[in-house]
């Protein structure tokens, strides 16, 4: 169930990423307001989640470097650039064949070598997304949104592999608030040094038909 539920929330992300970026905002932009937002809100629970280890803090922090820069802001930022080019539902799936690169990862670099039920699983994904992708027919996908979509697919991988790593000392609250935190400050400087575009945009944004404000597209998201 909470698979389930991470899935819907980061699928809904995905719509309203797209409606903003439509409304005029870069997907720069969108995604670190995005994680800036989530980063306030489980600011003090990670920390209180802490209880008072920061000792933990200190020494966890090239594992909370790595999850802030690749499972946060590389695999969101990649993402919404995605939506750009395809529609959110190919650029989610593409995002989500993530479990097969975790096993082959594990495989060629810790030695776990997968099941036959897994394998099985894994060659069923990747025929099921080439049939997605439609990559023989004749109406073409933009190569550079799947390039994106697997730019995200690569920090997903990240995310899974980190986050389910027992040897982080680290409580679950304070790993998600500190890699919301750490790349949250990577994409808005990377903003203001010119590298990420930054644009923003008053208007209203068009969900399911219906004008609403940007603020609205924050509270859901």
């Amino acid at each position: 169930m909470l698979g389930l539920g991470s899935s819907a929330a980061f699928g809904l992300s995905g719509v309203l990423a797209r409606a903003m970026i439509d409304a005029g905002w870069t997907a720069g932009a969108t995604v670190t307001v995005r994680i800036a937002l989530g980063a306030a809100i489980l600011l003090v629970p990670g920390v209180v989640a802490l209880r008072g280890r920061w000792g933990a803090l200190r020494h966890a922090w090239p594992i909370l470097l790595a999850y802030g820069a690749l499972a946060v802001a590389t695999c969101q930022l990649a993402y919404f650039y995605a939506v750009t080019y395809l529609q959110v539902g190919v650029a989610l799936l593409i995002e989500y064949t993530a479990p097969v690169a975790v096993i082959g990862w594990m495989w060629l670099r810790h030695r776990q070598r997968p099941g036959r039920l897994t394998i099985m699983g894994a060659v069923i994904a990747l025929a099921g997304l080439a049939l997605v992708l439609d990559l023989r027919g004749d109406v073409g996908t933009d190569v550079i949104g799947v390039l994106w979509a697997l730019i995200a697919m690569v920090g997903a991988a990240a995310y899974f592999v980190i986050s389910a790593d027992d040897r982080i000392a680290l409580p679950p609250l304070t790993l998600a608030a500190g890699g919301l935190t750490v790349g949250a400050v990577i994409l808005a400087v990377a903003g203001l040094v010119g590298v990420l575009p930054m644009a923003t945009s008053s208007l209203d944004v068009t969900l399911a038909g219906r004008s609403e404000s940007p603020r609205v597209c924050w509270r859901l998201g």
